[in-house]
This record gives structure tokens, C-alpha cells and sequence, in this order.
């Protein structure tokens, strides 16, 4: 570890000073108590945003799968796979500018950095509404990609900075329950555009407009209301702000530090959450861009369609509620969660291919039933948060994620061929089917890696090889806190 200067020690000593006269303030109601109040208001002040902004992601992203319904196709003149194309774009434009993105979290306060990202990208959503062309819609959906792409890596690092370890899991998991709670949003919304009688504009125009313009907004608010960190919390008491700032985080705030990113690429843990990333979204890419038209093409009307979707998102949303609190209450069930949400799914994928098309709602109920392995993403988010310590090398795992992620969205839609409609696309639904039989088994091997580390950690702390406890203020890495154990 390097060497702690005098001015190190004392900007320690003042800290630690500040911490110990919290803990004089609230000792009458006692620690826990003071942090379990604590808790009770970042829960009630932060997730509530938190949630709306990811589900507004999801939401504008999404839209492209509901306005497909309708005749957004015909009014680009999108033939062949044109629109497997312009639903892979999106993760072109996400994959390229996430890490320069997210890379500036570091330079400004959070508030003023996501409340422009959201502005800007609601406004490019509400402009594509003019789009008349194939090209027009790729331009669009790229840079859309790239303005999306700076909020979940902010997210994963603002729930480490503000919760303890042991409270991350539920957290990280609540602000990806914005995917399933705004897909039913979406449904009922498009749901009541599809019958609207003689609309002034296009359907998908009209949805493109409206929901462009709701995130716009929200970016505003979002720029004004968010805060920086605990100790700038409006929200919180003077001691309770000491309190917050002091607790044991794993989302430390620092510089941008490049001995971190190459630590990040010499870990081989790293590259497990890239092959999570791409398992778990070449069939939530396949789902988010082609779930209506499968089950319109197994006969349903496209107003039908929207309804028919919204139950699949109910079971995404329970899987994600249970997971997050097995996963919070039970210590070290993390990972064993994030497999045993694959087993529903790979059952799901399995009757989706063999049921006959004759089989409509069979193959809806299958179709439905897919949807638990999203616990996976929503999961190692919380793995990453708990478990990679250093805001660089958060950054940089976090990054090397989604970029699983974007390599699976952009390959997921080309499994979906425009010729295989009427059969039910059967490649693009054995694609997921093996992506999600991977989801089952990478878990466990990364599971196996953490044992093997805190069991050498262990041992090394037996032998009196450990260096003592750093300070928790210290912007340093899960390789250099060698009393540091990881959580599964």
C-alpha cells in the first residue's frame, strides 16, 4: 500500500474526530437505530428517483418494440432486416461512449452530471419522431445509445457510496425494477394510443414526442434535487450526514486513478462479469425487441399484443423483488440467487421451442415465464457494487459489463431473422436458450473464485501476513485491502 503522508493522517484524525462525535449524538437512540433512520430516508429520498430516471431508460429505449407494432416500419421503408439493424444501433452508440461517459462521474457533481444525460437523451427521443428513413432512425438510436449509457454505471456506483455492503443488494436490484414497473407503463400507454381514433400523427410519432418530452423534464428536476453525496444531503441532519460519510461504503468518491483500470483487467473475475453481461442480454435484447411481435404474429391483434406482454413483466418484477431480498436478508446468496433465477427461464425457452404455433397461449405462458433470468443483470450489479472496491476500478468492471451487455444486445437482434417470423423465429429462440443455460453455471464459477480468495485471505490472516484495517476514506482496491473479504 503506498505510504500515508502527515497531511493524510491528519485530514484522518480530523475525520475521524467527526465520526466519533456522531456517534456522541446519537448515542441515546443507539448506532443501528441512528443508521437504520438513516437508511429509511435515503430509501425514501433516493430509490423513488432512482427507479423513475432507470425506468425511463428502459422506457425510451423500449418504445422502439412498441412502435414496431404499429407502422413505424412502413414509414421508414424498413425492409429485410433493417430493423434488426436499427434495434442493434442502439448498443453501437451505448458500447462506444459509456466509458468516456462514465469516466466523467469522477469530474462533476452527480446531480448536475445525470440531470443533463437524462435531458439530452429525452430530447434526441422526441426529435426521432420526424425520422422518414432508415438512415434517419440510425442516427437516432445511436446517439440515444451513447446518452443512455451514463446512468446504470452511475447508478452502481451512487448505491455503493451511500449503503453499506450488507444493504447494497435490495438497493441495486430496486432501481432495476424501473425496467419491469415502466414495460407495463409503456404497454398500457401504447395500448391507449393503438386505440385512438384517427390520431393527428402517427402512432409511434406521437410516443416517440410524449415520452421524449416527460425525460427531458425529469432531467431538469433531476439536475436541481439530486445530491452529490451524504455529506451534501439536504435530507439529512448535520450528525446524521457525519454518520453517512463515515459508514463503510465500497463506492468510495476519488480521482481517476489508471493503476485501477489495469488492476481491473488483471483480475480474471472481470471477464466473468463481461460473459454476464452478453449471456444475459442476447435474450433480453431478443425480448425487448421481439416479444410484441411474436405474440402478434401468433395471431393477436397489435392492441392485443400490449396487453398480452404486461404479465411477463409482472413475473419479471416479482423474480427481481424476491431475488433482491433473499439476497439481502439470507448473507451470501447472491450468486446462488442469480442462478436459481435461470431455471424458470430455461424451462420457458425450452416449451417456447418445441410447443407447435397451433399451441397460442401456451407459447405466451412460456414466453412469460423467460423472463426471471433478468435477476442475473440486476444481480451482479449488486455483486460489483459489494465486491469491487475503488471508484476506478468500480468504473472500469462496471464498463467491461456492459460492454458484455452491448456485444449481446447488438448480436441478439440478427439471431431473429425476418424470414422465420411466421415459424415463431426457432434460431433466435435457441440462442436464448443457450445464453440462458450459461447464466445458470457463470454464477457458480465466480462463486467458486471469491471462496478461493477469501479462503487465501484467510490464511494469510493467520499467518499474521495481513496488513491492519485501511481507512475507509481511502480511495483503494479489493487487491490492496488484503483484510477486504468478499461477499457472494
Amino acid at each position: 500500500m503506498a505510504a500515508i503522508t502527515t497531511t493524510d493522517c491528519g485530514r484522518l484524525s480530523q475525520q475521524t474526530q467527526a465520526v466519533k462525535a456522531a456517534e456522541a449524538a446519537v448515542d441515546d437512540l443507539g448506532w443501528e437505530q441512528s443508521r437504520r433512520c438513516i437508511v429509511r430516508k435515503l430509501d425514501l429520498y433516493l430509490m423513488p428517483m432512482m427507479i423513475f430516471t432507470y425506468g425511463l431508460q428502459y422506457l425510451d429505449k423500449a418504445v422502439l418494440g412498441f412502435a414496431a407494432v404499429y407502422t413505424l416500419q412502413a414509414d421508414n421503408r424498413l425492409v429485410g432486416q433493417d430493423y434488426s439493424w436499427v434495434s442493434s444501433i442502439f448498443y453501437f452508440g451505448y458500447m462506444g461512449l459509456e466509458y468516456p461517459l462514465a469516466s466523467l462521474l469522477t469530474l462533476f457533481p452527480v446531480e448536475r452530471y445525470l440531470g443533463f444525460m437524462v435531458s439530452a437523451w429525452g430530447l434526441t427521443l422526441a426529435m426521432s419522431n420526424f425520422s422518414n428513413s432508415y438512415a434517419g432512425l440510425l442516427i437516432s438510436r445511436f446517439v440515444l445509445g451513447g446518452l443512455e449509457s451514463a446512468i446504470a454505471p452511475s447508478f452502481v456506483v451512487i448505491v455503493a457510496r451511500w449503503y453499506r455492503r450488507e444493504e447494497q443488494p435490495i438497493r441495486q436490484i430496486a432501481w432495476f425494477c424501473g425496467t419491469p414497473l415502466f414495460a407495463i407503463f409503456g404497454a398500457l400507454i401504447s395500448y391507449g394510443f393503438g386505440n385512438m381514433n384517427h390520431p393527428a400523427i402517427a402512432v409511434w410519432r406521437a410516443m416517440f414526442l410524449i415520452f421524449g418530452f416527460i425525460t427531458f423534464v425529469w432531467g431538469i428536476i433531476i439536475f436541481f434535487v439530486f445530491p452529490s453525496d451524504p455529506s451534501v444531503a439536504c435530507f439529512l441532519t448535520p450528525e446524521e450526514r457525519i454518520a453517512a460519510t463515515s459508514d463503510e461504503h465500497t463506492g468510495t468518491k476519488g480521482k481517476w486513478q489508471w493503476y485501477q483500470v489495469r488492476e481491473a483487467f488483471k483480475d480474471p473475475k472481470t471477464y466473468l462479469f463481461f460473459a454476464l453481461g452478453m449471456c444475459g442480454t442476447i435474450p433480453a435484447g431478443a425480448l425487448s425487441g421481439f416479444s410484441s411481435l411474436i405474440i402478434k404474429g401468433l395471431g393477436f391483434s397489435a392492441v392485443d399484443t400490449m396487453l398480452i406482454g404486461i404479465p411477463a413483466n409482472v413475473i419479471q418484477l416479482l423474480s427481481l423483488i424476491i431475488s433482491g431480498y433473499i439476497s439481502t436478508k439470507f448473507r451470501n446468496m447472491r450468486l446462488i440467487s442469480m442462478s436459481a433465477s435461470c431455471v424458470p427461464s430455461i424451462i420457458g425457452a425450452i416449451l417456447l421451442h418445441t410447443l407447435p404455433q397451433t399451441n397460442k397461449w401456451g407459447r405466451v405462458i412460456a414466453l412469460w415465464a423467460t423472463y426471471t433470468f433478468s435477476v442475473t443483470l440486476a444481480l451482479s450489479f449488486a455483486v460489483i457494487g459489494g465486491n469491487v472496491v475503488g471508484t476506478t476500478k468500480k468504473i472500469t468492471v462496471t464498463f467491461l459489463l456492459f460492454v458484455g451487455y452491448c456485444a449481446g444486445s447488438i448480436s441478439a437482434p440478427q439471431f431473429f431473422k425476418s424470414k422465420e417470423q411466421a415459424e415463431g423465429y426457432p434460431t433466435g429462440i435457441k440462442s436464448m436458450l443457450s445464453c440462458i443455460c450459461l447464466l445458470f453455471l457463470l454464477p457458480l464459477l465466480l462463486r467458486a473464485l471469491y471462496m478461493y480468495e477469501n479462503a487465501k485471505r484467510d490464511k494469510e490472516a493467520a499467518n499474521s501476513d495481513v496488513q491492519e484495517v485501511a481507512d475507509s476514506f481511502e480511495d483503494k482496491t479489493d487487491f490492496e485491502l488484503r483484510n477486504f473479504r468478499y461477499v457472494m
